[in-house]
């Protein structure tokens, strides 16, 4: 997965060597949008660079978060799905967008709002 490694068996250890990696869980909000192809995914992350959302993508496939498959519509374009896994991951990209909105006396930018 990543180059560092929290070296821990320790499930929050181990989930946050797949999670908290640059831009990961904005490219789950993505898709928990619907979006499905790679350059739908690149409109929704477009401060991303294309080789590092290709490198994220590839990371949760190899974590079993994502699927990737050609698509029904055209054999030659691919597009990511979430996985059982993944899907699972919902309530915790929903908590990431609830926490800076709740109250708790910090001033966040309207620049840094998705």
């Amino acid at each position: 997965m990543s180059v560092a490694s929290y070296q821990q068996f320790c499930p929050v250890a181990m989930a946050a060597e797949i999670l908290c990696t640059r831009w990961t869980i904005v490219v789950l909000r993505e898709m928990f949008a619907g979006s499905t192809r790679f350059n739908v995914l690149r409109r929704g992350v477009p401060r991303m660079s294309p080789a590092l959302l290709s490198r994220r993508l590839k990371e949760l496939e190899e974590a079993g978060i994502i699927a990737r498959a050609a698509s029904v519509a055209d054999a030659k374009l691919f597009e990511y799905h979430l996985t059982e896994s993944g899907r699972e991951l919902g309530p915790l990209v929903e908590a990431f967008g609830i926490w800076p909105a709740a109250d708790r006396g910090r001033t966040f930018s309207e620049a840094s709002r998705c």
